[in-house]
């Protein structure tokens, strides 16, 4: 039975499960009476007594009723499917001969959990513990005594369906948001997968560069390795010959001859050193060390290498201070060296009968005031416009092809120079108008100058430092027993050379396992090893740990065309007392194996020397 259907939104439907049907009324005009004579009645009583009170508005209950516990869970199932469910019942307590409420309430909450139900009976059934251990403890119950007052059962009505209605309210926001929240998930997820997606692309791109970068390293290294092995006796041959008494030294053509052979294995080995710095700077592996140094000897050196170049193309070159400067600065002397050389020479390049002045300059960083060296190189060459400027300093860049035809180069000296200029805490800018010639500005840190004396006439510096030359020392390696372990032919003849004319014995050695042989031979003592790394049946790496972990003590020397400074590292990690690179210095050779050996050193007069610095364009 269906009482005033209910057009509210809000569910206020009500089951009333009860066996008296004159109960069931009650219910009916309690919650659901008829609205038009109630509307009627109230108007007739407005006109009667000549006022028009309002007419209330009146809570609308739709009222199902039932006789027995199972027609309610028939109706209650029914009302379900249909998607028209009771918001709460009213359950009498005593309807035989079927079942009495408690049943009815545990078959209806067994398929409709929510339903609010009230308990309507005249006598204490049940006790509320026997009810609470049947139905469990529970906020969905509460028990109206009978006889009922009207506005109780309205109120629990009222209460009842409204907190029905706040709970479905509550799951639909819930459901909601457990929806959102799994849709922001499933978000969260594909982001997840496509970001990791990404990283596996980076890693595996991270892996391919660094592999790249290996082979690279690899291939530069293997590279110099087998351009310096053959250079060591183009440049030794070449000073060999310079070198040759007085009334044997070649003339004309053939004094010319030498000198072009040395000088262009300088510059091969130049670009083999540059290759080797850009590519540890591309992998940051690269290191620059922070000691004291002395820029004004630096600047000085640098000149007196290249003042030869400048006079073949008649080209001024001056030097300039804006006093006071610094003496002594904090920086890494080898690669400011690097930098200025670089520079200076660029500059020497693009201009021919003109001038090129270095101007060095104390200056403060205008951020923090921190003091800063500045040294300016400004020729009057070529010039240069914007865009060429703006690809200056990439890698194997030059102004245009043209250019590099006409002046050479290979287009990494600007590019290392202002990668060193950035470790060193600095940077290089450049001027320049097509023309009318450039001007390249290096600026670095040069660290705290507290209690550090300032020249103001450092020009008197530079020429003393050009002009006085330390004595030239003399090495007594007479009689010395050396065993060369070398595999190249041309270079045994050449360092045998230079050992024989020092007044040493020389034994040789064409690998490591040879070498081993002959120090365990009884037949001969050796005063040092010169070890070759790369040899074929045993290199010397291997040799020379063998030999250490046979106790030998001999002092061992390397030479290697691995010049870069992990190869240094392993070598004296392996048992090697030093490491020298090819091309052989041969000073430098006979000088470590002079302190390697314990023989003592005896003075000469001072000279001015040739200058052994090799320029590295």
């Amino acid at each position: 039975m269906n009482h005033l259907p209910n057009e509210d939104p809000v569910n206020r439907r009500v089951l009333v499960i009860d066996d008296n049907e004159a109960i069931q009324a009650d219910f009916l005009k309690i919650l659901a009476p008829d609205a038009a004579v109630s509307d009627d009645l109230l108007a007739a009583e407005a006109e009667l007594f000549g006022d028009q009170p309002a007419l209330p508005e009146r809570t609308r209950f739709e009222v199902v009723t039932a006789s027995q516990g199972r027609e309610g869970l028939e109706r209650a199932r029914a009302a379900a499917a249909a998607g028209t469910p009771f918001a709460m019942a009213f359950v009498d307590m005593r309807m035989p001969p079927g079942w009495d409420g408690l049943e009815t309430i545990q078959h209806l909450w067994a398929e409709l959990p929510d339903l609010e139900i009230v308990i309507c009976t005249a006598f204490a059934d049940y006790s509320w513990e026997e009810i609470f251990a049947r139905l469990g403890q529970t906020d969905r119950l509460l028990i109206v005594k009978k006889p009922f007052d009207h506005v109780e059962v309205l109120q629990v009505a009222s209460a009842l369906t409204h907190k029905w209605n706040l709970q479905q309210q509550a799951r639909r926001t819930l459901a909601d948001l457990e929806e959102l929240i799994e849709e922001r998930t499933r978000d969260l997820v594909r982001a997840r997968d496509a970001l990791l997606d990404l990283n596996s692309e980076l890693s595996a791109a991270r892996d391919a560069a660094e592999a790249a970068n290996r082979s690279k390293s690899l291939f530069l290294a293997n590279v110099s390795h087998e351009l310096r092995t053959p250079m060591t006796a183009i440049l030794g041959y070449a000073e060999e010959l310079r070198d040759l008494p007085n009334q044997t030294v070649p003339i004309g053509d053939h004094a010319e001859a030498i000198d072009t052979m040395a000088r262009n294995a300088d510059h091969m080995i130049g670009v083999i050193g540059d290759l080797l710095d850009i590519s540890r700077l591309e992998a940051n592996r690269l290191d620059v060390e922070s000691i004291p140094c002395q820029p004004l000897h630096i600047v000085a050196d640098v000149v007196e290498l290249l003042a030869p170049r400048a006079r073949r193309r008649g080209t001024r070159l001056e030097v300039t201070y804006a006093t006071p400067v610094p003496i002594r600065i904090h920086s890494d002397p080898l690669r400011l060296r690097q930098i200025v050389l670089n520079l200076v020479d660029n500059a020497l390049k693009f201009t021919r009968d003109g001038k090129v002045t270095i101007a060095v300059v104390l200056a403060h960083d205008p951020a923090d005031g921190e003091p800063r060296l500045r040294i300016e190189i400004t020729d009057n060459g070529v010039g240069m416009d914007a865009v060429t400027i703006a690809r200056l300093f990439q890698p194997f860049e030059q102004a245009e092809r043209a250019t590099a035809r006409k002046f050479g180069g290979t287009g990494l000296g600007l590019a290392i120079s202002r990668r060193l200029a950035n470790l060193l805490g600095g940077d290089i800018e450049v001027e320049s108008t097509p023309g009318q010639g450039s001007r390249f500005t290096l600026e670095i840190a040069t660290g705290p100058l507290a209690g550090v004396a300032l020249i103001e006439s450092p020009n008197q510096l530079q020429r003393e430092s050009i002009t006085a030359r330390p004595a030239v020392p003399h090495f007594e390696t007479s009689g010395l027993e050396i065993l060369l372990v070398e595999d190249g032919p041309d270079n045994q003849r050449l360092i045998s050379h230079v050992l024989r004319r020092v007044g040493c014995e020389v034994a040789l050695a064409e690998n490591g396992q040879e070498a081993l042989d002959a120090i365990a031979s009884a037949g001969r003592t050796f005063d040092l090893v010169l070890m070759d790394m790369q040899m074929p049946v045993m290199d010397g790496l291997t040799a020379t740990r063998l030999l250490r972990e046979r106790g030998s003590t001999l002092p061992i020397l390397a030479l290697t065309a691995n010049a870069q400074p992990i190869d240094r590292d392993t070598c004296l990690l392996a048992g090697c007392d030093a490491f020298l690179t090819k091309p052989i210095n041969r000073h430098a050779l006979v000088a470590t194996i002079a302190e390697l050996t314990g023989r003592k050193t005896i003075p000469q007069a001072p000279t001015v020397p040739a200058s052994t610095n090799r320029c590295r364009p």
